[in-house]
């Protein structure tokens, strides 16, 4: 036996998941975990368990997204964690029923229904609520609230939730858990139309004050060991132990002061349970149990694309991307910072006028075509504010000349001088005191036609593809074009029938996300690299090609029998 262990003093496992919760601890505590983490019977279980110690006669909520799901798998692994933490049903809590006397009136609030509530011996009480059954929250007060599978809740519903985090501040508000939340779901897909509210708690951790917590839970766990040595020595030296216990008590109290008003959220894999979940556990799923795309999520905690084989953009992939693209291998802040655009001549644009303005920048580079940066501007943001950004980053360029591609919706109202290619043209080549600025910009959309979406499915197969000599090798720089790849990536396929005809076109419901998550989820971006892309002597290039439209055709059928069926 190693010196200094106690025989007498059970050692337990416990995983990343666990030390986080019991360490960190601080008011607001938001996970988003993998498949085995244990979020139930180890986050809620532990985080509510300390409630109830920490706030005794306190209410405290836990909400999830369905009542039956609430009922029938998740408290039944809270209370798995709670006997764990030696908590025994019966003589510690009781469930949906009325307690015993002496614990209602250590209650502070009055419960008139025992239904859907759990009773602690020392009054506190935990409330069920559901998103199917608002009316089970409705009214009531609590002093912390617990959110299992957050992604399920809307912004809305997730709003009509929170104001019920009021309680009783007088009598809990020096707990650092008051008024706080215990937020967990696995990762999120909006795509599928589940939800990230959550991840604006993000915004909120303080890196540098959740390090000082660790470091000071840390030595106050080396003290609390060196306490039970002293315990347990043959003859203990009362000193030494009245001194560790005055160190204790000073860490207790600047570890409560620490957390209070804070959050800490993160995001964990599998992996942080991969001891007990075991290696084969991830290889099974790995292998066969789960879709790459749905491991990726739920396994690895990667937030989702969309699933390679449902993409609309199905050949683009990591050969059309570079990351070289800045010598100072970050994000550019001027277009001198690019290695390989060429300052001496013209530049294209692509642009995509919608609920957000959407605008990618390529130049052709011999036989190859690279996509440089990309811009954008949501409410209120409009020309004038796109327009600067441009001319800041292009403002060393030499040849200011932007040959634009667009929506022709962009033409609409041309003949009042109000259609949109014309105002951003105007942006550009006036700054905002009306000055003129070097910049021509020459509108290439003025007679275009509508680009249907089959036929930009053909064209981006056979772009992608990469055999047509008649046209460019694609490129994009990864570091300063990352939400037009994510748009490229998220756009989804769906099969839609011209009379008997199946074709593949792109879904367009993102478009209608909020406008902070347009840039990466909705389709714009990726439209705007289409007018880019499909310019006349391109879309020629396809006819003559030695694959010919027809077995770009039969190609297409034949993914979308693979992948939608008949």
């Amino acid at each position: 036996m190693k010196k200094n262990e106690i025989p007498d003093i059970p050692v337990k496992f416990a995983s990343d998941a666990l030390v986080f919760c019991d360490w960190i601890d601080t008011t607001n505590f938001i996970t988003i975990g993998g498949r085995g983490v244990a979020k139930s019977t180890v986050i809620i279980a532990r985080r509510s368990i300390r409630c109830v110690r920490l706030m005794p006669g306190a209410p405290i909520a836990i909400v999830a997204d369905t009542y039956s799901n609430l009922i029938n798998n998740i408290m039944p692994a809270v209370q798995n964690g709670w006997k764990i933490d030696g908590l025994i049903e019966g003589v510690h809590y009781v469930k949906y029923k009325r307690p015993p006397l002496d614990w209602q009136r250590r209650c502070s609030v009055i419960v008139d229904d025992y239904k859907h509530v759990f009773s602690f011996w020392n009054g506190s009480v935990i409330l069920l609520g559901s998103l199917d059954n608002p009316s089970l929250l409705a009214g009531k007060s609590v002093a912390h609230l617990i959110f299992d599978e957050a992604k399920y809740a809307s912004d809305s519903k997730a709003s009509r939730v929170m104001p019920i985090l009021r309680g009783d501040a007088i009598t809990y508000g020096r707990c650092h858990l008051y008024g706080g939340v215990t937020i967990t779901t696995d990762m999120p897909d909006v795509t599928e139309g589940e939800y990230d509210w959550f991840f604006r708690y993000a915004s909120e951790m303080d890196p540098e004050r959740i390090i000082r917590i660790i470091q000071a839970s840390g030595e106050l766990n080396r003290l609390q060991l060196n306490l039970a040595r002293a315990n347990h020595e043959n003859i203990p030296d009362i000193k030494k132990i009245a001194k560790i216990e005055k160190r204790i008590a000073y860490y207790t109290e600047g570890l409560l002061k620490l957390r209070k008003g804070q959050t800490f959220f993160m995001n964990i894999s599998s992996f942080v349970n991969i001891d007990i979940l075991t290696v084969d556990y991830a290889k099974r799923l790995y292998a066969g149990a789960l879709e790459l795309h749905e491991f990726l999520k739920s396994v690895m905690g990667m937030r989702p694309g969309v699933s390679k084989d449902a993409r609309f953009y199905v050949l683009f992939g990591e050969k059309h991307k570079y990351i070289d693209g800045t010598t100072s291998g970050v994000a550019a802040f001027a277009s001198t910072e690019l290695r390989y655009l060429n300052p001496s001549a013209p530049i294209d644009g692509g642009m995509d006028f919608g609920n957000m303005l959407s605008l990618v920048i390529g130049q052709s580079d011999g036989t190859r075509y690279r996509v440089h940066k990309n811009f954008y501007e949501i409410p209120p943001g409009w020309f004038r504010e796109l327009a600067d950004q441009f001319l800041t980053f292009f403002s060393s360029h030499k040849f200011k000349t932007l040959n634009l591609y667009y929506d022709r919706s962009g033409n609409n109202f041309q003949k009042q001088g109000e259609d949109y290619a014309g105002k951003i043209k105007e942006a550009i080549e006036k700054d905002a005191s009306n000055r003129r600025t070097g910049w021509t910009v020459i509108l290439k959309s003025r007679k275009q036609s509508t680009i249907k979406q089959h036929a930009e499915y053909d064209f981006m197969h056979e772009l992608m593809r990469g055999e047509n000599d008649r046209l460019p090798k694609l490129l994009v720089d990864a570091l300063n074009c990352p939400e037009m790849i994510s748009s490229i990536e998220g756009a989804k396929a769906e099969v839609k029938y011209r009379g008997p005809q199946k074709i593949v076109a792109k879904v367009k419901k993102t478009e209608k996300l909020g406008a902070k998550k347009l840039p990466r989820l909705s389709t714009n971006f990726s439209d705007a690299f289409k007018y880019l892309m499909m310019r006349r002597e391109w879309l020629n290039a396809t006819k003559t090609n030695q694959i010919s439209l027809s077995n770009a055709a039969e190609l297409a059928g034949e993914w979308m029998n693979n992948y939608f069926g008949d």
